[in-house]
C-alpha cells in the first residue's frame, strides 16, 4: 500500500506540477504580449518617451539654437554700443575733415568745390556756394596762419530713418578775413552751433548749419571745459 500510495502520490504530484506550470504559462502569456496598460507600465512608458524626446537630436538642436539666441541677446547691447562708438568716431573724424575743407575754401574761394563736402540741392549747399562765389568775386579771403578756427564737438545724435547725424559743436573763431589785401573782418567770436550731416556714400556731408548762441571777444568754448 505504501509503495502504491507513494507511487500514486508521485504521479499525482507530477501531474499537479505539470498542470500548474501549464496554467502559469497560459496566464502569463497575455501579459507578455500586452501593450502595458497597468499603471506602472504606463508610467514607465511615459518616462521612457520623455527621456527619448529630451535626448533626441532635434531637441538638442532646438536647445542649441535657444542658447545661441540667448547668447546673442546678451551680447547685443555691447554690440550696439560698439556700433554707436564706431559710427560716432567716423562722424567726428569726417566732421573735422569738413571743417578743414571749408577753411581751405575761405583761403581760396575761387577754387572751392562746395559739392565735395555738401549735398547738392540742400539749402546749406546753396548758401555756401553763393557765399564762396561772392567772396571770389570781391577778392575776400582768409590767410593761413592769420587766426584759427577751433571746433569742439559737444554731442552727436543720429536719425537712422533719414541717415542724418546732428553734431552740436562749440566754435572759437579768430580767423581774419581780408578784402583786396585789407582787413575785412577780424572779429573774435565763439558760438554754440548745430550741424546736420547726411550719409552720401562713401562719406558724411553737410546739409544744414545753425548758430544757436554767439558771443564776441570771449571764448565760451574754453569756459565750459
Amino acid at each position: 500500500m505504501l509503495d502504491f500510495d507513494d507511487k500514486n502520490m508521485r504521479i499525482i504530484k507530477t501531474f499537479l506540477l505539470a498542470f500548474g506550470l501549464l496554467l502559469t504559462a497560459c496566464c502569463s502569456a497575455p501579459q507578455t504580449l500586452s501593450l502595458g496598460l497597468s499603471a506602472s507600465t504606463i508610467d514607465t512608458t511615459r518616462s521612457t518617451t520623455s527621456d527619448t524626446v529630451v535626448n533626441s537630436p532635434s531637441e538638442n538642436s532646438v536647445i542649441a539654437s535657444s542658447d545661441t539666441v540667448k547668447s546673442a541677446s546678451t551680447t547685443s547691447p555691447s554690440a550696439a554700443e560698439n556700433l554707436d562708438a564706431t559710427r560716432n568716431s567716423l562722424v567726428s573724424e569726417q566732421f573735422h575733415q569738413l571743417v578743414q575743407w571749408q577753411d581751405k575754401c575761405y583761403q581760396k574761394p575761387s577754387a572751392c568745390r562746395v559739392d565735395e563736402f555738401t549735398i547738392v540741392g540742400t539749402k546749406y549747399h546753396q548758401a555756401l556756394d553763393e557765399q564762396m562765389s561772392l567772396y571770389a568775386k570781391n577778392n575776400i579771403n582768409s590767410r593761413l596762419g592769420h587766426g584759427k578756427r577751433e571746433v569742439a564737438i559737444e554731442s552727436i545724435t543720429f536719425d537712422d530713418a533719414t541717415l542724418v547725424a546732428q553734431v552740436n559743436a562749440c566754435i572759437y573763431d579768430t580767423v581774419i578775413l581780408y578784402m583786396d589785401g585789407f582787413i575785412f573782418n577780424n572779429h573774435i567770436t565763439s558760438s554754440h552751433t548745430q550741424w546736420k550731416l547726411q550719409w552720401d556714400n562713401p562719406r558724411w556731408k553737410w546739409i544744414d548749419f545753425q548758430i544757436l548762441h554767439r558771443e564776441y571777444n570771449t571764448n565760451i568754448c574754453q569756459a565750459q571745459q
